[in-house]
């Protein structure tokens, strides 16, 4: 029988289907939890690595292929979410339900697969076709990991073990960069990729084939190692997992899930926007090369955004051993409040230096907010509803951050300063007002937050 519990203002803090969960203990402790950290922060590498390899090859693409910056935005978001949102719900129910591990497993084989058909793609329509299955392939990951890491992980730990798996998000997009960047850079030289019964392709649609194959790997790794642990026992037999339960668990406590939910949107679509166009800004404001503004991006987001995601994970425990509220709220605030000033320099310098230094600034400050953004859902919701829960987060994010980001980015600079040199202010536009807006709500965040982590207790 559930302990009976009071409310707080008008938020219902106990649901009638609201668990009460008991944590195996077998599976929190020693060094495996963290090897299993460490493949899935792998597997997010590698998935960004196909995400984003598209954001190096832009400026030939776009020339080879005849199309505008809207085109090119539209390819960075809107054709990679548009399945990734619609099956994103269906997939965490899975998470909740089936094996884990081979959940994971079948999306990583199907979003390389895709990636490779990038490759194979000799216009706008065909490309955003296999931008549809990269993004359903890689709707899998999130939901079925983050159950898996708060299964692996204690409350007090699942800040840093979450600051590793998103580790892997930043490291996958400097991986794109740089070895995309010498990817591109090998065939470039050679003329193109030629492969039996396909043909002579251009340089950029070789990068997406090489590009592809490390996930096909990575795939059987974790099916051969990666076990896959007993769900937790639930005690209340009305808290079963589902999606009913758990969206009444959210609208239950939505006071804290929207404000939560917004500040998170800001923190994705700054960082998945940056990085879209980080290396066509270099391309066009420093006269680089596509291989030149790669590597430049990659080896800096390579120092930065590790940095701050490890740091955002270690403060969000911090916030959570000290009592705080929300231990999510403050490092979100701090994180995007940082964003603003070294955007600024980022997007006005001219000296290359300079430049560097505050996008490397720019880049730590973004990436501070997403451990706590991802623990943060965690922290709210209870085991059997992580999944789904979890989920319906990420396509909310997704949709917003992703899909709107990058293309607003790109219509911005058609149609408001109808010149591509400018892309510069389309970015600090961006940044200074979802940066505001996502500061504001994460603070706003905090009282209701805390309410629903002790009616959870």
């Amino acid at each position: 029988m559930a302990r009976r519990r009071r409310h707080f203002g008008g938020d219902r803090l106990m649901h009638p289907a609201s668990p009460r969960l008991v944590q195996p203990s077998s599976v929190t402790g020693g060094w495996y939890p963290w090897y299993v950290a460490g493949l899935l922060a792998m597997a997010h590498l590698v998935s960004f690595v196909d995400r984003f390899v598209l954001s190096l090859v832009m400026e030939p693409l776009k020339l080879d292929l005849g199309i505008s910056d809207t085109e090119l935005g539209l390819l960075q978001g809107t054709g990679f979410v548009i399945l990734y949102v619609v099956v994103a719900v269906p997939l965490g129910r899975m998470a909740d339900q089936v094996n884990r591990r081979n959940l994971i497993v079948i999306g990583i084989v199907l979003w390389s697969i895709a990636t490779a058909l990038c490759g194979l793609a000799d216009s706008f329509g065909s490309l955003f076709l296999a931008r549809l299955g990269v993004g359903f392939g890689e709707a899998a990951l999130v939901p079925a990991a983050m159950s898996l890491l708060a299964t692996y992980f204690p409350k007090e730990k699942l800040g840093r073990a979450v600051s590793l798996f998103t580790t892997g998000a930043s490291l996958g997009k400097s991986a794109a960069m740089i070895g995309g960047g010498a990817v591109l850079a090998l065939l470039v030289a050679q003329g193109g990729l030629t492969l039996p019964m396909v043909g002579t392709l251009q340089p950029w649609q070789g990068t997406f084939v090489f590009m592809a194959l490390p996930g096909l790997a990575l795939a059987l790794i974790i099916a051969l190692t990666l076990r896959e642990p007993k769900r937790v026992q639930v005690a209340d037999p009305l808290a079963k997992p589902g999606f009913g339960p758990a969206i009444a668990h959210a609208r239950a406590h939505r006071s804290a899930y929207m404000p939560h939910v917004a500040a998170s949107v800001a923190v994705v679509l700054l960082i998945q926007t940056i990085a879209a166009w980080s290396a066509t800004f270099y391309v066009r404001l420093f006269d680089m090369t596509p291989s030149q503004a790669g590597l430049l991006v990659g080896s800096v987001i390579l120092v930065a955004a590790p940095l701050g995601h490890l740091s955002g994970g270690w403060l969000t425990d911090r916030f959570a051993r000290s009592g705080a509220p929300s231990p999510a709220a403050p490092v979100i605030t701090i994180g995007l409040l940082g964003a603003v000033p070294t955007m600024l320099v980022f997007a006005l310098s001219r000296d290359i230096a300079t430049s560097v230094v505050a996008y490397g600034l720019l880049n730590f400050s973004l990436t501070l907010g997403s451990p706590a953004s991802l623990a943060g859902v965690q922290m709210l919701t209870p085991p059997a509803m992580r999944g789904v829960v979890t989920s319906v987060f990420l396509a909310i994010v997704t949709l917003v951050g992703i899909g709107l980001g990058p293309p607003l980015v790109g219509a911005i600079t058609d149609f408001v300063f109808a010149n591509p040199d400018k892309l510069n202010l389309s970015l600090l536009a961006m940044v200074l007002v979802v940066a505001s807006f996502g500061a504001t709500m994460a603070m706003a965040s905090r009282t209701a937050f805390g309410r629903t982590m002790r009616a959870l207790e």
